[in-house]
């Protein structure tokens, strides 16, 4: 939904009873602060890897301010009689965008690929460079399309959300907060800084989106070895800003699914799981991972919408054998990969892990799979997200047993909202039948 709209809505609201219209402006602004403080994090406190990244850093509030007001001339334009895009520009639109999106994507997975074997950067690489031109024309050309895209997926992941009644009960209106609006764009990146001696996330910071692969591998030496910590700059898929800032590089269904993740954010930040999701890394965990659970069941509804296809589930990964014939099992391989990691550093070997995980980095590098960097940090980052084959957390199983006890995954989704600590939701999945 576009700002403009919102705040129009707003306005109307007013002549309403007051408990219905006050939740509109006490959550608008709650999604405001949780942009530009929540997701900043500790802005005021000055550690090293902040001034190791001082000249790099991404503003988390510039870019708030700087898209409030783009998606609110957006929808001003869409609103007005005789001024917005037919369905039929921005079905046009949709797939013209994802269409070049799949050039994009090839050209930056070779690229990927390219200096995950050689670990050669952009500035020692000019075949690098080259491509990296024709990358820019083609975000061009998307980018004049993106508005008419973001319009056309808002509206139809507001209508999927609605169907799964997570719509407010305010009322006769019944209305969708928080309203689904986001920006399809080049994300930051992000530097996880993780201890050494064991696998725990110590710092994150937001880097700029055009960082160079030269740039993150001077930064992560610097960083890392300074503080005796394991540091990674890596890419994001999705950030929960407001409007939440979604990775313009993805597939039509990885997108739909992102955006309802980030939307699922926003969501539970006016419930105690959002409200709790600092308070311990298993509370970190269990959002991210009810996010990643609904997200991708909703996305898939959307998808649908959309007129896509679901491929047939397949086997769960870590049943199926390291190699199927020619196939290389990634899942399977960086779950072992982390629990191998996990036995060493348990015993005091740190220097054995990193040349494990090197080791392991190019195994899977040689079987087509561009992991730059693999360290304490990456698996810190990745095992917020049990989901992940980098994850060694149960929680991943306990939500999935949430899920089968619940009738949809909008059940599913309104139960776990209400969990504000990690013990109270072990405690509601031992009662489950």
């Amino acid at each position: 939904m576009q700002l403009i709209k919102t705040f129009l809505r707003l306005w109307w609201l007013t002549r309403l009873p007051r408990r219905v219209h006050w939740r509109w402006w006490i959550g608008v602004t709650g999604l405001f602060v949780f942009s530009v403080v929540v997701m900043h994090g500790n802005g005021l406190e000055l550690s090293p890897t902040n001034r190791a990244t001082a000249a790099s850093s991404f503003s988390l509030e510039e870019w708030v301010t700087r898209n409030l007001g783009a998606k609110a001339l957006s929808g001003l334009f869409d609103f007005l009689p005789g001024q917005g895009n037919s369905d039929e520009e921005r079905e046009s639109a949709l797939n013209a965008y994802f269409a070049l999106g799949n050039q994009v994507r090839r050209i930056e997975g070779s690229i990927a690929l390219s200096v995950a074997k050689d670990r050669v950067g952009y500035k020692e690489n000019q075949e690098v460079i080259a491509i990296e031109q024709q990358l820019d024309d083609l975000r061009r050309q998307r980018g004049y399309l993106s508005d008419m895209v973001e319009q056309k997926l808002e509206k139809t992941v507001a209508t999927v959300l609605r169907h799964n009644d997570l719509d407010r009960n305010w009322g006769p209106l019944k209305p969708l907060f928080p309203p689904v609006s986001f920006r399809l764009d080049r994300l930051p990146k992000l530097i996880v800084v993780s201890a050494r001696d064991h696998i725990a996330t110590l710092e994150v910071h937001l880097l700029k989106p055009e960082l160079s692969i030269t740039d993150r591998d001077l930064l992560e030496a610097t960083v890392g070895p300074d503080q005796n910590r394991s540091a990674l700059v890596i890419g994001l898929g999705g950030l929960a800003t407001f409007p939440s800032l979604v990775s313009n590089s993805q597939t039509l269904r990885s997108s739909l699914q992102t955006i309802i993740h980030e939307w699922l954010h926003h969501y539970f930040f006016f419930h105690a799981l959002g409200q709790s999701y600092y308070d311990s890394a298993n509370m970190t965990t269990l959002n991210e991972t009810a996010a990643d659970i609904g997200g991708k069941e909703l996305g898939d509804l959307a998808f649908v919408a959309f007129g896509g296809e679901i491929p047939p589930p397949i086997a769960t990964w870590l049943d199926q054998p390291l190699v199927d014939g020619d196939r290389f099992k990634f899942n399977k391989a960086m779950r072992e990969t982390r629990m191998r990691t996990d036995e060493l550093l348990g015993a005091g070997l740190v220097a054995e892990a990193e040349a494990y995980m090197e080791e392991r980095r190019k195994i899977f590098v040689d079987n087509g799979y561009p992991i730059r960097v693999l360290n304490q940090a990456y698996f810190a980052f990745y095992g917020t997200y049990a989901e992940n084959a980098a994850s060694v957390s149960p929680i991943a199983s306990e939500l999935r047993q949430v899920r089968e006890a619940s009738s949809d995954v909008g059940q599913f989704i309104k139960r776990v909202r209400g969990f504000g600590d990690y013990q109270s939701f072990l405690s509601y999945v031992a009662g489950l039948p």
